[in-house]
């Protein structure tokens, strides 16, 4: 199954995605992606130590900055 199949599954569902980087971990709710893996996300918190650090709103995030989509266990 190719990777956008399956992240396209997540679309409503609450997800953590990790970025490159300074080990940036965002927590929010899929609102929608494209053919690249660019995500759009509602309700969304920067994570810190697995605890909420700062809300953030409604982010764009680029796909080729994107290691990890994990969904959010209710």
């Amino acid at each position: 199954m190719f990777p956008n199949k399956k992240i396209q599954e997540l679309v409503g569902t609450r997800v953590q995605v990790e970025m490159k980087g300074e080990k940036h971990l965002l927590e929010g709710t899929l609102a929608s992606m494209d053919d690249h893996l660019n995500l759009y996300l509602t309700d969304t918190s920067e994570m810190t130590n697995g605890t909420k650090s700062r809300s953030m709103g409604n982010v764009v995030l680029r796909g080729n900055n994107i290691v990890l989509i994990n969904p959010v266990k209710a």
